[in-house]
């Protein structure tokens, strides 16, 4: 209820939250200062896309990050194709599917510090915990978000250093998403047919730390230019 009540607050204050952000069937207002990065980057991708079932299509829809170099955060939001009640009894399983994602998909150990079920009117599980990568400790929050049909998984991740401050307007933006129910007999959405072709061809998973190191390499370059 506190958390409710925090979110519905800074959703009322000015500069707390970004420009709506409409895609692959949900919309959201992501924090204020987070912006769209450049996609081809994460072609293929299925970074962030938590899955119970993992033979679900499922792949990377958004990304963006609120700056550069190791100290940004980002925000990835990735799309599942089944339903998700985020109901008491997924908690674990929802929990477990997070930690075996870091595991097995992206070579990285998540140590979880909280599990939680929220309601709302879009009810969702989050798994918030912490994992060092390249000498720095970040904090990871992933929340799957209760669908029918096809649901979301957003995954924020930020320097440890900052959470506390970055915390509240990433919670009100998780209060802001929503799902758009497909029209009847309308066509599959494309994030879901491009899972779909990735996984029949066998694509190559984008390791979340290659890409941190890409970006890494290139703040160290434009350091020494």
């Amino acid at each position: 209820m506190h958390a409710t009540f925090l979110a519905v607050g800074l959703l009322t204050l000015p500069g707390a939250l970004g420009t709506e952000l409409r895609r692959d069937g949900y919309s959201f207002r992501p924090p204020k200062g987070f912006h769209m990065v450049r996609w081809e980057q994460y072609a293929g991708s299925r970074v962030g896309a938590v899955a119970l079932d993992p033979d679900a299509p499922r792949a990377l829809s958004a990304a963006l990050t609120d700056g550069e170099g190791p100290d940004a955060a980002t925000l990835l939001v990735s799309v599942v194709g089944r339903g998700f009640s985020a109901s008491p009894s997924d908690r674990e399983e929802f929990a477990s599917a997070v930690m075996q994602h870091y595991q097995r998909e992206l070579g990285l150990s998540l140590a979880a510090e909280r599990v939680e079920r929220l309601g709302g009117v879009t009810p969702r599980v989050e798994v918030l915990g912490t994992l060092r990568e390249a000498g720095q400790v970040r904090t990871v929050l992933v929340a799957g978000l209760a669908s029918e049909g096809e649901h979301a998984v957003v995954m924020v991740s930020a320097p440890a250093v900052r959470w506390q401050a970055l915390e509240p307007q990433v919670r009100a933006s998780l209060e802001t998403f929503r799902h758009e129910p497909p029209s009847a007999g309308g066509p599959v959405p494309r994030r879901v047919l491009g899972a779909l072709a990735g996984t029949l061809a066998g694509a190559l998973v984008v390791s979340y730390t290659a890409w941190r190191r890409r970006r890494l390499r290139h703040a160290a370059g434009n350091a020494t230019s």
